[in-house]
Order: structure tokens, then C-alpha cells, then sequence
């Protein structure tokens, strides 16, 4: 191999360096499970959570037992099992002794009340009032002379049909979530993957490693190294959630995916803004640790670099909906990695406005990168203080 190549195989041995230290890290295999816990809690717990049938006992005297027969087409989460009890007395006292949830009196004015303890559990409250009322009209009306069968009919009309007018349009509130949790995923794996850049660059500069590695390896390409191997480790963790992400929707809510047919594809342009968007920030933590003298320093120095992030974050919860605003933002090189996914996501950008904004955002992250080279080989030999930005910019390399 000749003397060429292997100085440009250099950056590739950094990048390798990178990623076995990271992967030795135990917070680093930690925070992904974590991750990965939680992007499946959010794709099952809301089923889970409002799934399932509520089961209730409910106490009732002979006068008031036939007025909580299950009615016709009443469907529901809520299941009533009957308990028949000699008196109103023996009810309350079922109440009160827990064994049952509420009960079901005869009341003084000649109608029904429902009996609880502390508190009647809204859903059994409902079918419990819808039953009774129910029973009692239709007695009513078999009392006026209307047959019964004619009363029943009449109580289990069935409701107004609904017609929409735009069925296939998407929900705002689905949309606002999906991404919500791009906008996030973004901002956590960017800033933890860049922070951890720079620390990294921060130790070795305090401990003199930078020292020896520079009389083999040239600036320019340690640079790169570090960028690549944390590059690909953040890339296969965020293809990893969300692909489980998505997993899990297939699973727990797959009327989601199929009444929002453009998340597979949301996901995918999420994946590939990621990557270009990483790169354009990378850079800069890198510069931001090289410019720093001790870990004590880094966050006075990676300041910039956070609020980089954090304002076009913060930005995109002012375009919640499609608009001027969002559309601009798509486009804005440090928000677009987290606004162009939820225009896609809402099915209002033609194919060509992604590849627009990638092209913007590759233009910025060349223009970041030269800067970051300059301000990374004037400071990272240089020990004893933190450096300014100003400092660093017009320091001799």
C-alpha cells in the first residue's frame, strides 16, 4: 500500500477507534435500550392504556333488577354483572363493604337513583342512566297503549350517519405527534452523539493522547475520523428506533399506518435528513471540544454550538400547522431536518421540495465544515485556557 493511501485509510482507523470505544461504553449501550424502551412505550402504552373491558358488579333490589337488562345493540368497553339483593339496605351495604361497584335503588320519587360509595365510575354511571331510562320509557310507552315491540324499536333507532367531506385527510393532532417525536429523536441523538465528540476531543487534549496521535495521523483526518465513526454509530441507532418504532405501530396500531399511509416514507426522509444534518453539526462539536482546555470548559464553548440546535428545536412548535411558517422553516438549513419529515408526514410536499432542502442543507454543512476544520487545527494543539472564537478563528495553524 502506498504511502498516499494509507495517510487516507488514517481517518478510517480513527473512525474505528471511535466506534469500539464507544460501544465498550456501558451509559452509551444503555441510553440506546433506553431509547428503544421508550419508543415502544409510546407506540403500545396508548392501546394498553385505553384498551380492554371494564368489568362492574352492581347491587340491585327486585323492583330495580329488570331495569338494568342489557339492551339491544349496546355494544360498549363496559360489562355489568347483576347482583340481586333482598333490600336496598343489603345493596348499600354491598356498596359500602366493597363488594360491589355501585348499586341500583329504588328511588322516592317513583324512578331509580344509582348508589355509590365515594364515587361512580363514569363509563358504569353511563350504561347504568342509559338502562334505566331506557326501561322506564319504554314501560311508559307500552302504558299509553304502544306495543312493546314498537317501544323497543323506537329506543334503538340508530343514529344520524356520518359523511366526510375530506375522509382521507390527516389528523392534525396524529400529525402533530409523529412529529413531535421526529423533532426529538433528532435533537437527542444529535446532541448526545455531539457532546460526546467533543468531550472526547476535551480528553484527549487534557491527558496529551492529541499529542501523539498528531505526529501520525493529520489534523484534517482525525477530524474526519471522529465524525465518520460517531456518524455511523448515531446513524444504526437511529435506523434502529425507528425501525422498532414503526415495528410497534404495526403492531399496536396498524389503523394508524394505514390511515397515514406516508409515514413509511416520512420515516425514510427523517432517516436521510438525519444524516445530512448530523454531519453539518458534528463538525462544530468537534471545534466546539477543540477550543476548550478542560472538560470544565466544554460547556462554556459548546454553548453556540447547543443553542444551534435548541432554537430551531423550539422553532418548530410554532409551525404545528401547514403554512407560510412551516414551509419556510422546511427550508431553514437547522430546522429542516426536523419540519421537512412532518410535511411529508402531512402529505403536502411534492418529491422534489425534500431533495431541495437537502441540497440546502449540504451546501451549509460544506460551508460549517471548513469553518470547524479551521477553528478545530488552530486550537487543538493549544493548552493552558479555553479559547475564544475569535482566538481560535485567527490563531496560525
Amino acid at each position: 500500500m502506498s504511502a498516499t493511501a494509507s495517510v487516507q485509510r488514517q481517518w478510517w482507523l480513527v473512525a474505528e477507534r471511535e466506534v469500539r470505544e464507544r460501544l465498550r461504553d456501558k451509559g452509551f449501550v444503555f441510553s440506546t435500550l433506553l431509547l428503544l424502551v421508550i419508543v415502544l412505550a409510546a407506540a403500545f402504552l396508548p392501546g394498553l392504556l385505553s384498551g380492554g373491558t371494564d368489568r362492574y358488579d352492581v347491587a340491585a333490589t327486585p323492583a330495580t333488577a329488570p331495569l338494568l337488562a342489557e339492551r339491544p345493540g349496546e355494544g360498549g368497553d363496559v360489562r355489568v354483572e347483576v347482583r340481586t339483593v333482598a333490600d336496598a339496605a343489603a345493596a348499600e351495604a354491598a356498596v359500602r363493604a366493597g363488594d360491589v361497584d355501585a348499586a341500583v335503588l329504588p328511588a322516592a320519587s317513583g324512578t331509580a337513583e344509582v348508589v355509590g360509595d365515594r364515587n361512580v365510575p363514569s363509563g358504569l354511571a353511563d350504561v347504568l342512566s342509559a338502562r334505566v331510562r331506557a326501561a322506564q320509557s319504554v314501560a311508559l310507552l307500552t302504558g299509553a297503549g304502544v306495543d312493546e315491540t314498537t317501544a323497543e324499536q323506537v329506543l334503538t333507532l340508530p343514529p344520524p350517519a356520518q359523511r366526510l367531506l375530506d375522509p382521507d385527510a390527516v389528523d392534525p393532532f396524529t400529525t402533530y405527534l409523529l412529529g413531535l417525536a421526529f423533532a426529538i429523536l433528532f435533537l437527542q441523538i444529535v446532541v448526545i452523539f455531539g457532546y460526546s465528540i467533543a468531550q472526547s476531543v476535551v480528553q484527549e487534549k487534557q491527558t496529551r493522547v492529541v499529542e501523539l496521535l498528531v505526529t501520525t495521523v493529520p489534523v484534517n483526518q482525525l477530524l474526519v475520523g471522529k465524525i465518520v465513526g460517531n456518524g455511523l454509530l448515531a446513524l444504526g441507532q437511529i435506523v434502529l428506533l425507528v425501525a422498532v418504532g414503526l415495528g410497534g405501530l404495526a403492531v399496536a396500531e396498524p389503523e394508524l399506518l394505514e390511515s397515514l399511509p406516508s409515514v413509511p416514507a416520512a420515516a425514510v426522509w427523517f432517516v436521510v435528513f438525519f444524516v445530512v444534518g448530523f454531519a453539518m453539526l458534528s463538525c462544530l462539536w468537534a471545534a466546539a471540544g477543540a477550543m476548550a482546555s478542560r472538560l470544565e470548559d466544554l460547556q462554556s464553548t459548546a454553548t453556540p454550538v447547543q443553542m444551534l440546535v435548541m432554537l430551531p428545536f423550539f422553532a418548530t412548535f410554532a409551525a404545528n400547522d401547514p403554512g407560510t411558517l412551516q414551509t419556510v422553516l422546511s427550508y431553514v438549513p437547522l430546522s429542516s431536518p426536523m419540519v421537512m419529515p412532518k410535511r411529508v408526514l402531512q402529505g403536502d410536499v411534492g418529491w422534489t421540495e425534500p431533495l431541495i432542502a437537502l441540497l440546502v442543507i449540504a451546501a451549509t454543512a460544506a460551508l460549517f465544515v471548513v469553518v470547524a476544520r479551521r477553528l478545530y487545527e488552530n486550537s487543538l494543539l493549544q493548552t493552558g485556557r479555553s479559547l475564544s472564537l475569535r482566538s481560535a478563528w485567527r490563531r496560525a495553524a
